[in-house]
């Protein structure tokens, strides 16, 4: 809790940031120390391998000097080698013993040479014996071989004396006589001499020395268990060089020796042996971690001074602020009735306190407004949620599967880009044989958006049942639309009605997206005249577009929120990546798997890019089999129709249709085909006239269309009876009386190729149900 003070917290940054500074400091401190230790190491280091060695030169060049001059007088006074020998043994204590040998007489009957060998007892007195009588002929032996071809002297590899119990060396000069060996002077040193040079050194701490022969072989070594075996291989590779040298090694072969060590070499004039001084890097920086740990210690308790001195200092300064931040939680709380001590002095601090305290009046009148915009905003987003949810109240399901004849599906989606937008889609049935749908896109966004799609969609439902046919409903919808639209607002609008017997679709759009046929080969983009927009232009036209839909085909209807969707590149998808996406939908897959698969797409292509605009999918497949309808094409003449009503009867029985109701179908024929050759063309022109029957189970439908003058059945009023006679004034008269009364349904729509009358018989099947 005492960090949370500013106080605390720049007294402990004051120890950190001098901490730091001193570790430094320190370190830079430590790597120079430690470069002048290493330095003076190895100046006296290798001042002592080389005293070392000079003292070892000096031994073994006495013991040389002396078997060379033994050599050069016993090769003209070979009678008197026995007691030159004992007088040179007598007066250098370095040698052990010395040997006079002779190459032996080539005749094998020649006695061999008296060899004399004199060496020292551990009393200190003399012995002698003939090396020529011993069992093991001297003259085949390896050291008497060798030493023949050393003219100037050399030192021969050491042995273990078993006589002496210790490790000797030799040195051995060739006896010449006229430029031939004829024998060698061998002087027997013992290394125990060796070993007390390297014991008696003035080496640092922890250091031990070493003597390597010409074989890498230690001949000496303070550490007694290393003597006679063969160096490491890194200290032999860096005692390559005859020359004296300085080099460090990761690993000590010495088990004493742990961690780097520091090697100084230096080689023995006259022979091939090298004297190595070791010295542990650990030992050599010791004395500086010493020192250096009690300055860093010394160090800390400074600053650790300094940090409880200026947490005094920062405290007693700043207390007031304690005060101020004290209110400062207050505030955080949102109470703000409270009062601050007055200023003392007119410094940063007593600025402070007054700007805090105008600061507290401005903002309890700052909180109070927002207060009241939060208010606001909260019944504004209250209104907005209520407002999407009557938007959607106003759309139908999302699916809807025709639960009387399974003939058609439908699948949709719409994700407003705001709260609420102005995409829509509905649809409906218009009769039990026709199904409406349409999908449009409102001009803008937001609320306006929302209540204009509210009214396209209530004014398509209440003009649909007039309209009959998508042309007349948008010509329809266009002029409601265009009144009182002052903000100029439209909206596209895609309509299709779908027949349900026979799979036959009608399209008419206003100015909005060409919808994409899928299910048979590649998806189709129909492309067809479009009228203009809803709601601007009152004298709009809007042309249809008819197909019939196979089994198994999907109409899929959308908005341009799918093809200008774009990602942070502001790229847009696109009609072709539309249709791209599609093809990969397989033919077998479901209504919702067209809208699963392109929503997928658009939202992979848009990654994490905010939706701009709304969004809406429409899916419409068909299932059925649509039975085709026969076309009877007749003139506007009245033989003609005769020859009609006969064809058509005939069809009745191919179609297996009641002959019960083959009389009534043709009653009414007849009664509305001879009026339309009556009253349908006043000018007596030349016309056609077109009957579309066809028959499902259950039912009949027959459609009559002729190019006469508009004429709507169902608006006329009923006949006026006289007795039993109708009033052949009135148009139609008792015929279109009895079409209406025999019909089961009937329904008028005119387009641009004419009247159109629907006429639809039912009767019961073989299992005694009906259509």
């Amino acid at each position: 809790m005492a960090l949370r003070s500013i106080a605390s917290r720049t007294a402990l940054w004051v120890l950190v940031g001098s901490t730091v500074v001193l570790a430094a400091i320190g370190a830079l401190l430590l790597s120079l120390t430690r470069a002048q230790i290493l330095q003076h190491t190895h100046h006296e280091a290798a001042a002592l391998a080389a005293n070392a060695g000079s003292q070892i030169q000096a031994r073994i060049d006495r013991v040389a000097v002396s078997a060379q001059m033994l050599a050069t007088i016993v090769a003209t006074r070979q009678d008197d080698a026995e007691p030159l020998l004992r007088d040179t043994l007598s007066t250098n204590l370095d040698m052990d013993g010395l040997a006079a040998v002779f190459t032996p007489s080539p005749d094998p009957s020649d006695a061999p040479m008296y060899s004399p060998f004199v060496r020292r007892l551990d009393d200190g007195s003399l012995t002698s014996r003939n090396l020529s009588q011993d069992s093991n002929p001297y003259w085949n032996s390896n050291w008497f071989l060798g030493g023949l071809g050393c003219a100037s002297g050399c030192w021969q590899r050491p042995f273990l004396s078993l006589s002496r119990h210790r490790q000797v060396i030799n040195y051995s000069v060739a006896i010449e006589r006229n430029g031939h060996p004829t024998g060698i002077i061998n002087a027997d040193v013992t290394l125990d001499w060796l070993h007390n040079i390297l014991s008696s050194l003035d080496k640092p701490a922890g250091a031990y020395a070493f003597v390597l022969d010409s074989d890498g072989n230690y001949l000496a070594h303070d550490n007694p268990v290393l003597v006679g075996k063969r160096g490491s291989p890194a200290l032999l590779n860096a005692l390559a060089s005859d020359q004296a040298g300085t080099m460090r090694l990761r690993v000590a072969q010495n088990p004493r020796a742990r961690g780097p060590v520091w090697v100084y070499s230096a080689p023995i004039e006259g022979t091939r042996w090298r004297l190595g001084l070791v010295v542990p890097e650990y030992q050599t920086y010791a004395s500086v971690r010493r020192i250096f740990m009690l300055s860093l210690a010394l160090g800390l308790l400074a600053l650790l001074g300094v940090s409880l001195i200026t947490l005094l200092t920062i405290r007693r300064t700043m207390a007031p602020l304690g005060v101020l931040a004290d209110r400062a939680e207050h505030v955080a709380r949102g109470e703000l009735d409270f009062e601050l001590p007055p200023a003392r002095r007119p410094d940063e601090v007593g600025r402070l306190t007054q700007s805090f305290d105008h600061m507290r009046r401005e903002l309890a009148l700052h909180l109070e407004d927002l207060a009241r915009v939060a208010r606001e905003k909260q019944r504004l987003a209250s209104e907005l949620e209520i407002a999407h949810q009557i938007q959607l109240g106003l759309l139908p399901n999302a699916h809807y599967l025709d639960a009387v004849c399974a003939q058609f599906e439908l699948h949709a989606a719409l994700r407003p880009a705001r709260a609420v937008g102005g995409d829509l889609y509905s649809y409906f049935m218009l009769d039990p044989q026709r199904f409406f749908v349409m999908v449009g896109d409102v001009s803008d966004k937001g609320i306006p958006a929302a209540l204009f799609m509210a009214q396209t969609i209530t004014l398509a439902k209440a003009l649909a049942p007039r309209a009959q046919t998508p042309q007349n409903l948008l010509h329809l919808l266009n002029l409601e639309l265009c009144r009182g639209n002052d903000s100029c607002m439209f909206v596209t609008l895609l309509c299709g009605l779908l027949d349900t017997g026979s799979g036959d679709l009608v399209l008419a759009s206003a100015g909005h997206e060409p919808p994409i046929l899928c299910g048979r080969g590649a998806p189709q983009l129909l492309e067809f005249p479009t009228g203009a927009v809803l709601g601007l232009y009152e004298d709009s036209t809007y042309p249809e577009h008819r197909l019939r839909l196979r089994t198994g085909e999907t109409l899929l209807m959308y908005t341009d929120g799918i093809t200008e969707a774009s990602d942070h590149e502001q790229q847009m998808y696109g009609i072709e990546r539309t249709v791209e996406s599609l093809v990969q939908v397989p033919s077998t897959a479901t209504t919702a798997g067209y809208i699963e698969r392109l929503l997928g797409d658009v939202d992979h292509f848009v990654a994490d890019a905010a939706q701009a605009d709304d969004i809406t999918l429409l899916a419409l497949t068909w299932h059925g089999t649509g039975v085709p309808a026969t076309g009877i094409d007749i003139d506007n003449r009245l033989p003609d129709v005769f020859v009609a009503l006969d064809r058509c009867e005939q069809l009745l029985q191919e179609a297996k249709v009641p002959a019960s109701l083959h009389g009534d179908v043709r009653l009414v024929l007849e009664e509305l085909m001879v009026n339309t050759v009556e009253y349908g063309y006043p000018d007596g022109r030349p016309g056609r006239i077109r009957l579309l029957l066809q028959s499902r189970p259950g039912a009949t439908t027959i459609e009559l269309i002729d190019d006469g003058i508009a004429f709507d059945p169902l608006q006329s009023a009923a006949p006026t009876l006289t007795g039993d006679l109708a009033d052949r004034e009135q148009i139609g008269g008792l015929g279109i009386h009895l079409a209406r009364t025999m019909t089961d349904e009937m329904r008028y729509t005119r387009d641009a190729q004419g009247n159109h009358l629907l006429l639809r018989f039912t009767y019961p099947t073989e299992d005694g149900s009906s259509p």
